[in-house]
């Protein structure tokens, strides 16, 4: 009889055992899972960041404004370029013009102070943001364009400028508020500290 019982007490010994077995090995399955998957975190999120532009297809008014648009708390940092160009297209084929007459660009942009005092050349053709744009918030980079007349009139492609198209396109990049999110992905070394962002480069 003592056999016996000796047998029957085992079993759930066992089963113990076998629980206590499965669970460290879903629990550290579940540890290392979390790891996997906690970088892919900077390449998945996506932000509801968008250029919005003011513009009359003349000369002088053309407002450029970066907007972050989420409703939840999303903080986000930005960095910006542009693209100008003089086209013209004839039979298919595209033309363009410089956009510089004796070294000078021959259309004055009136940036905003946002843009002259709080975004910062990278020297690989971006500006970067030194702000936090946090949800709901916007930055205005440019207020108006006009034509140096007088700069093109010296130009022997005058009456050429009349005839052709300039334009001038914004582009942007937009990831979270994260130093490692920015190391990840812009392979950038940078400081956030509450809403300023610090550079290095």
């Amino acid at each position: 009889m003592k056999s016996k019982l000796k047998k029957i007490n085992k079993k759930p010994l066992i089963f113990i055992l076998i629980v206590l077995v499965l669970t460290i090995i879903g629990g550290t399955y579940a540890y290392y899972y979390s790891e996997v998957m906690l970088p892919n975190e900077f390449k998945t999120m996506t932000y509801n960041v968008s250029v919005e532009e003011e513009f009359n297809n003349t000369w002088g008014t053309k407002k450029v404004r970066f907007v972050n648009n989420e409703e939840t708390n999303t903080p986000v940092v930005l960095r910006i370029n542009y693209n100008e160009s003089w086209r013209k297209e004839i039979d298919g084929v595209l033309l363009s013009l410089d956009n510089n007459v004796n070294g000078e660009n021959v259309v004055q942009k009136s940036w905003t102070s946002a843009f002259t005092n709080d975004f910062v050349d990278g020297g690989d053709g971006w500006y970067y943001y030194k702000k936090v744009l946090n949800a709901e918030e916007s930055v205005q980079v440019l207020e108006s364009i006009s034509l140096k007349e007088s700069l093109i009139s010296s130009s022997p492609y005058y009456n050429d400028y009349k005839n052709y198209t300039y334009e001038l396109d914004f582009n942007f990049e937009a990831i979270q508020a994260s130093s490692s999110a920015v190391s990840n992905i812009w392979n950038k070394n940078v400081t956030i500290n509450g809403g300023n962002v610090t550079w290095a480069f």
